[in-house]
Parts: structure tokens; sequence; C-alpha cells
């Protein structure tokens, strides 16, 4: 096995661990939503079940396609003329699922703009609405990626063993990380730079109770806006390698052997980092698992007490 060879399998081996990873811990808060959170009417919690339900479904396309890779680079071709219209549609279906997981992070930063700007229409913080929004956005992000699939851009690619939209398809791969990146990144930058202004303008000379209250909420809101954007701009920033060696392609007319598998490692970067972010900012959720972990680590610790046995004492 040559260098390059055993290069492409380890980057193929880390990308498929960080999937697998990832796909568990998304189990993992899928099962506590519903152990704990399953009658609770929370928004923040809705949300974040489908932030991470979409990454759960990402990290098992993204696994899938690893490991044709990986088979491919030890000798073990997974795809065939039998099964390439799911290969194609497992390629699509990856920039689909991820398309879902950066608008859910839009749509969170649209609920807490509507806590703040409309706190006072209440059909705007109705948990019902939030349910209905979210297949909506599931559907909005699978038909506004589906161009790809309709002009044949997801095609197999023999050297990586899966099927994807190729790096030198500039067109189709320019409008993949506009819709991607460019349609929640404006969202959020939107949101963000009109709650400056609204938030300069509010009057909070007011020394009551409810408008102390409001005030609090509204910067919380806006907090929780920023670290959106931040974690966003976070995410592009983990994908500046794909860049980087997309502009080389663009320059030479050379696209390096390792783009696709670089491509893929970052992205698998991404999702686990988005999912520890997820957990961190989601105060009802860190809160369930913090009280979890303690109460396992109570359990650990109980001092179980020792039975004790009375030695006779010899008698000369």
């Amino acid at each position: 096995m040559d260098s390059w060879r055993i290069i492409n399998v380890v980057l193929n081996g880390i990308t498929l661990f960080n999937s697998i990873m990832t796909g568990l811990i998304c189990i993992f808060i899928i099962i506590i939503i519903i152990i704990y959170h399953r009658q609770n009417q929370s928004i923040p919690i809705l949300l974040a079940g489908h932030t991470c339900f979409s990454m759960l479904l990402s990290s098992i396309v993204l696994t899938s396609m690893t490991i044709s890779s990986l088979c491919g680079f030890i000798g073990i071709e997974l795809e065939n003329s039998n099964n390439r219209i799911w290969c194609i549609y497992r390629g699509f279906f990856i920039h689909g699922f991820l398309c879902v997981v950066y608008d859910s992070y839009a749509l969170q930063s649209i609920f807490r703009f509507c806590r703040v700007v409309f706190y006072r229409r209440k059909l705007f913080h109705s948990f019902k609405l939030y349910c209905f929004i979210i297949p909506i956005d599931i559907i909005f992000a699978l038909i506004s990626i589906s161009p790809v699939l309709y002009f044949h851009d997801v095609i197999y690619l023999s050297s990586e063993y899966y099927c994807q939209t190729p790096f030198t398809n500039l067109g189709a791969m320019l409008y993949i990380a506009a819709r991607l990146y460019g349609f929640p990144l404006f969202i959020l930058f939107f949101i963000y730079s009109y709650l400056i202004k609204y938030l300069k303008n509010l009057n909070l000379s007011l020394v009551t109770f409810d408008a102390r209250r409001r005030a609090l909420n509204n910067t919380r809101d806006f907090i929780m806006i920023k670290r959106l954007l931040i974690q966003l701009i976070l995410l592009i920033l983990l994908g500046l390698p794909s860049v980087i060696l997309l502009f080389i392609f663009i320059i030479t007319s050379h696209l390096p052997s390792i783009t696709y598998r670089i491509g893929w490692l970052c992205v698998s970067f991404s999702s686990f980092f988005l999912i520890f972010m997820l957990i961190k900012y989601t105060s009802p959720l860190r809160d369930t698992i913090k009280q979890l972990i303690k109460k396992m680590s109570c359990q650990k610790h109980r001092i179980v007490p020792q039975q004790t046995t009375q030695i006779p004492m010899r008698t000369n």
C-alpha cells in the first residue's frame, strides 16, 4: 500500500470516527429529550431536537459514504451498477441534510428574534407553530438543494468510491456553498444587525418590574443570537481548507487528490463541534445532562456499609 493510499485511509478513518461519535451523541440527546422533556412544550428544546435529529441524519449518510470510500481504498468496492441510484441519492442527501442543520440555526435565531421584537404576539411563541414550521423547513431545505439532483450534478467519483457533486463542477459547488452557508448566514447577520439597532432605540428607562424583566430577556436572547452567529462563522472557517483547495484548482486546473477527504473531514469535525455547542447553549438540556452525571456519580461513590465480624477473644 503506497503512502497516498495510507493517508487517504487515515483521513477516512478519522472522518468515520467523528461521524459515528456524533451520531451516538445525537441518539443520546434525542433519548434524553424523549424521556425527560417530552411533556414540556419548550420551544428551545424542540428546536434543539430538530437540530440534533438533522445532525443524526447527516452523520448517518456521511458514515455510509466514508465506509464506501474506506473500503474502496483497501480494495473492496461496494458501489456498483446495481446500487448506483442509492449512491446518487446519498450524495444528494448529504448536502440536503447539512442544509437542514444550518437552516435549523437560522430557525433558532428567528425564534429569539420574535421573542424580542414581537414579544406581545403569542402566536409567534406558540409551540404548535414551530411543530408546523419544522417539517416545512426540512422540505424547503431539500427542495432548495434539489437542482443538483435535477441537473445530474451528483455523479459517481471513481477515485473516491462514492457519489458526490465534483469540485470541478464550479457552478454547482458555488450554488451548494451559497445555499448551505450563505442563506442561513444572511438571516443571522440580518437579525443580529437589526437587533443591535432595535435594542439601542428601545426605551428601557421605565423602572417597572415588567420593563426590567423584558430587558433581561432581550439581553439573553440577543446573546444567544450572537452565539449562534459565532458558531456559524466558526463552521465556515472550518471549511476553509476545502475553499483553499478549490482555489488551487481554479488557479492551476489541478485538484489535489486529498481534496474530498479533507472536505468531509472538516464536515465531521464541524458536526462534532456543533453537537457539543448545542448541549452547552441549550440550558434545559445541559441541566438535565448535569443532573444525570451527578446522579451517576453519587451512585458510584455511594458508601456501602460493611458488615463487621466479631473476633472471639482468646482465653488463656
